[in-house]
């Protein structure tokens, strides 16, 4: 009889120090939000570049915005997102880009990287994120997984390109050969406030009818960096 009351209170104690699960107890709440500002930093490898053209120094693309969060489930952990951003992409390359000031024609020159300091050109887009949401958290779990896919359409509203030499610092705004409209698919993969951010370009960023030695120019982003959400 002693072994079975030891046997019991021992039980006891066991289900007393389980830890109930924390989901368990949580009731979703109905007007739960999440990650619906970003901020986010990559960098550009520039595909299909034409031959004789190659790049140097670091592209890079900064991009910030909101998108408005909207799940689909009782939990709230899986939805979509929609929203509006501003991005600024940066090409560091041998190709020089210029406007010729008598007609406004753009030229341009192929490059010896040994020539100049630095070559580059700029855009300036608005983004229209759109986005498929899977993510582990809950109203009181701020620290969590999340898996967003999707894609983002652009429309470029400025750019620009400069070449530097160590006697030359020459900026052009306003270069008509690029598409206006761009777009590409998105991937964000994470835990916490680190979270992996890639895109792949499907648009082309020069004009297809743009030449250079008798090649398009074409060229496409493919954007490896981080993002960061915010509520």
């Amino acid at each position: 009889m002693k072994n079975w009351w030891l046997l019991i209170i021992l039980f006891s104690f066991a289900i007393e120090a389980q830890e109930v699960p924390v989901d368990s107890l949580y009731k979703p709440d109905p007007h739960y939000l999440e990650d619906q500002l970003y901020f986010g930093i990559s960098y550009i490898a520039i595909k299909n570049l034409p031959e004789g053209l190659v790049q140097n120094g670091f592209s890079n693309a900064i991009k910030f915005g909101y998108i408005r969060d909207i799940p689909i489930n009782e939990r709230r952990n899986f939805g979509f997102g929609i929203g509006l951003g501003y991005s600024r992409d940066a090409y560091y390359h041998n190709l020089r880009i210029s406007i010729d000031e008598s007609d406004g024609s753009v030229d341009f020159q192929t490059l010896n990287t040994s020539d100049y300091e630095s070559n580059s050109f700029a855009l300036n887009k608005i983004d229209l994120p759109i986005e498929i949401r899977l993510r582990g958290s809950t109203a009181k779990k701020y620290r969590f997984w999340r898996l967003y896919a999707g894609g983002i359409i652009s429309r470029v509203y400025g750019t620009s390109s400069n070449y530097v030499t160590k006697n030359v610092n020459v900026t052009y705004s306003g270069i008509q050969i690029i598409n206006r409209w761009q777009y590409g698919l998105t991937l964000s993969l994470g835990y916490g406030t680190w979270n992996f951010n890639y895109y792949y370009g499907l648009s082309n960023i020069i004009k297809d009818d743009i030449q250079v030695d008798n090649h398009k120019v074409g060229m496409r982003n493919m954007n490896f960096g981080v993002i960061f959400y915010f509520l």
